[in-house]
């Protein structure tokens, strides 16, 4: 019986290897496609992927958000909260009924707290 043998293709040549360089370049073929497998089941994108097109740093940006408005409302809730603990507790209590109940000026003023509501 003739010893079999084991041949890699390199740039398109058949090149001769033993046994152990076969088997281990196989094995290392496997193993990659095995982990592009566990990466696209756990939708995972490698940084390598986001320059297919030579525009890595565009294609890092999600468009989806915008940074600005999110930065812009943060500012705005934070300085309300500060002007609105600098009020009395009855002004807050204005507050929360006009903007948070619902309640007209005129029931506020039936209910006897009209003297901040300017009419």
């Amino acid at each position: 019986m003739s010893k079999k043998e084991f041949y890699l293709y390199v740039k398109g040549k058949k090149i001769s290897v033993n046994e152990e360089v076969y088997k281990t370049y196989w094995k290392s073929i496997e193993h990659e496609k095995y982990l592009r497998k566990l990466d696209r089941k756990n939708k995972l994108i490698l940084f390598s992927e986001l320059n297919h097109d030579g525009h890595f740093e565009d294609n890092l940006q999600d468009n989806s958000i915008d940074v600005e408005k999110i930065v812009e409302t943060h500012a705005m809730i934070e300085t309300t909260k500060k002007a609105i603990s600098k009020l009395s507790e009855e002004e807050k209590d204005i507050i929360i009924r006009l903007y948070f109940m619902d309640e007209t000026v005129a029931i506020l003023s039936k209910l006897g707290v009209d003297k901040h509501i300017d009419k």
